[in-house]
């Protein structure tokens, strides 16, 4: 853990000190943070190469302008409404979009950053009279820190936390809507470089949709994707994989994902949907999958990180799945011992289907 003070730093001071560390660091995550830096202040460099997840697809790399990262650090302040120098934490990767606009947004606003090594838990470290004004999680790291007693109080201090890379379970949005602080949760991808909308979570001002950000425009396609035009991003007519429902100019609501759509007879069924009605009922780590069938094509299917189901939990979970309408409810229970993730922990639908060991009827 150490302390970068960015106010006025100095084009050629920076890539020094960057350098010199770069010969000094023995971690993968100091290595990838003065790697961006040293990038970030030579202007022989004029674009930023980061690489996508790969949660949906082969992984990808995106170069991005410098011009254009600036542009969503500035949007991302004006929507927040954090119009000065103040104090912020780094607990995400620098090899990612995330951790790399932390940087940006640090260096742009002159803030006094903390960084901390990413890992599940990242408060636990810090000191506690240390103030933070603005940080970023994962939704998973969060529900660590909130779990804890000592990290929870911490995170309560930090004046604005914003949460992306994976959705929020009920369970860390029923404890968020008790916090003091302000927290969002955002949409975005590595492609509109990090986020083009917010949600506020708790407090009298929570959204129950997602806001964009200034400038940003939205649409959808036929099938109901999202549509991005964002031209202080660099981005024109972006086609997304998100499934939404456009509520006003400048506020949406998501739905799910279009490739994880099932078509069960011509009925569609929208996975994400079924999960947020089952996620606080189910207490294992579950997701809802269309797996072909000769009749009606495709069939819905509970997916359940278990390697194996006891007579009396089926019967539960029977239960618990008698709360969805019959037409969209799953047909079958599959087992997969442990689910495939990413290296940043987003789930990998197709490959964690590939290694079911097991089917169970429900019907």
């Amino acid at each position: 853990m150490f302390t970068l003070f960015t106010q006025n730093i100095a084009q050629d001071n920076a890539i020094r000190i960057a350098e010199t560390r770069l010969l000094e660091v023995e971690t993968d995550w100091e290595r990838c943070l003065w790697t961006f830096i040293a990038d970030w202040f030579n202007p022989k460099v004029k674009a930023v190469s980061v690489k996508t997840s790969g949660s949906t697809g082969k992984p990808k790399t995106i170069l991005h302008k410098k011009e254009l990262m600036r542009n969503s650090a500035l949007l991302t302040f004006e929507a927040l409404g954090i119009s000065k120098a103040q104090s912020a934490l780094l607990c995400l990767p620098a090899s990612k979009i995330s951790g790399m606009m932390m940087l940006v947004r640090a260096f742009e606003k002159g803030m006094i950053l903390e960084c901390v090594e990413p890992n599940a838990n990242p408060l636990l470290r810090l000191d506690a009279r240390m103030k933070i004004d603005f940080a970023a999680f994962t939704p998973m790291q969060f529900s660590k820190v909130i779990s804890s007693k000592k990290a929870y109080d911490k995170a309560g201090k930090i004046k604005t936390v914003i949460l992306g890379g994976e959705g929020i379970s009920d369970e860390l949005l029923t404890t968020i809507k008790r916090m003091k602080n302000n927290v969002h949760a955002t949409f975005g991808m590595t492609e509109t470089i990090s986020h083009i909308a917010l949600k506020k979570l708790n407090g009298k001002k929570a959204d129950k949709y997602f806001r964009v950000l200034p400038s940003i425009r939205i649409a959808v396609n036929k099938e109901n994707c999202l549509v991005v035009n964002a031209p202080k991003l660099g981005v024109k007519n972006l086609v997304t994989n998100d499934v939404v429902k456009i509520v006003s100019p400048t506020q949406f609501e998501w739905l799910g994902r279009i490739d994880n759509v099932i078509n069960s007879g011509g009925l569609k069924i929208q996975p994400e949907e079924i999960e947020s009605v089952l996620r606080s009922k189910i207490d294992v780590s579950f997701f809802i999958a269309g797996i072909k069938d000769a009749v009606t094509g495709e069939k819905s299917c509970l997916i359940l990180e278990k390697k194996s189901l006891s007579k009396k939990k089926l019967e539960e979970l029977k239960t618990v799945l008698s709360v969805l309408d019959k037409k969209i409810r799953p047909k079958e229970v599959w087992l997969v011992p442990e689910f495939v993730k990413t290296e940043n922990r987003k789930l990998k639908r197709k490959e964690t289907i590939a290694l079911v060991q097991k089917k169970i009827s429900l019907v």
